[in-house]
C-alpha cells in the first residue's frame, strides 16, 4: 500500500507499507466504567456483549483497502464506523483515518467472523503519531453518511471519547506473542457513538481534524451491491 505522510512542518513523504497483521479494537471508551455499564445493559436485553472491555479482534491481513468503493452483499445490515488507525512501520507509528465496515447480522452470531466479511478502509494520507501526540485530545473524529442522497453528519467527537493512541498501543502489545513484533501491524481504534439513527447508507466518509495544526485526514467509500451487475433468477 502507498501512503503520503503529511508532516507537521508541511513536508510530505511517500512510503510503501505492507500490512502484516490487523487488529480491530472495540469498546474503547475512555470511561471504561461507563462502557462496562453499557455492556451489562446489553446482556440484560439479550444482546451479545463481551465479558470485559476493551475487546480485540484479529483480521485477515488482506481485508484492508484504500479503494473508494467495494462490493457488498444485497443486504442492508452492514455499516461503517469512524475510527483512527495506527500503522507500525520501521519503528514509526503513523495515524490514519478509516472505517471498520461490519456485517451487523453476523455480529450477533460470531463477531470475529463478522470482521472478515468486509474490508477495513484507510486514508491515503497519514500523520506521524509523534507529530500529534502532544495535542491528541484536541483531534476530532467525524463521519458522514448519505440519507436519500444527502450527505449527513453521522458521528462527531473529540478523541477524548476514546482511549488514547499510546494506551491502545500498550494494551495491544500485551496481546502479542512478541510485544516488539509490530512491523506491518495495523490497529483500529474502535468507534464513537452515532448522533443520529440510520438503518443503511451506501456511502460512508470519515475525517480526522487536527485543529492545532490546521489539517485533516479523509477517507470515503461507496458500496457496490452485487445486484448492480447480477440479476439472479
Amino acid at each position: 500500500m502507498k501512503f503520503c505522510v503529511k508532516e507537521k512542518d508541511g513536508n510530505e513523504i511517500n512510503i510503501d507499507f505492507m500490512p502484516v497483521h490487523i487488529i480491530n479494537a472495540g469498546y474503547t471508551g475512555r470511561d471504561q466504567a461507563a462502557v462496562q455499564s453499557h455492556i451489562d445493559e446489553l446482556k440484560e436485553e439479550g444482546i451479545p456483549a463481551p465479558d470485559k472491555a476493551p475487546v480485540y479482534f484479529t483480521k485477515i491481513e488482506k481485508r484492508i483497502t484504500q479503494e473508494n468503493s467495494f462490493e457488498v452483499l444485497d443486504e442492508t445490515d452492514h455499516s461503517g464506523e469512524a475510527e483512527f488507525a495506527l500503522l507500525f512501520d520501521n519503528g514509526i507509528v503513523y495515524v490514519g483515518a478509516g472505517s471498520d465496515h461490519t456485517d451487523r447480522k453476523l455480529e450477533t452470531v460470531d463477531i470475529p467472523k463478522a470482521k472478515q466479511i468486509y474490508p477495513n478502509t484507510i486514508s491515503r494520507d497519514l500523520w506521524k503519531l509523534s507529530d500529534v501526540v502532544d495535542h491528541w485530545d484536541d483531534i476530532i473524529i467525524r463521519s458522514w453518511i448519505k440519507i436519500d442522497g444527502v450527505r449527513t453528519l453521522f458521528q462527531e467527537a473529540a478523541l477524548t471519547a476514546m482511549l488514547d493512541a499510546n494506551d491502545i498501543i500498550d494494551r495491544v502489545k500485551k496481546l502479542l506473542v512478541d510485544p516488539e513484533d509490530t512491523q506491518g501491524l495495523v490497529v483500529y481504534s474502535g468507534t464513537v457513538a452515532s448522533i443520529i439513527k440510520s438503518e443503511y447508507s451506501p456511502y460512508f466518509e470519515v475525517e480526522l481534524e487536527d485543529p492545532v495544526l490546521g489539517r485533516k485526514l479523509h477517507n470515503y467509500y461507496e458500496l457496490k451491491p452485487k445486484s448492480s451487475w447480477y440479476k439472479g433468477d
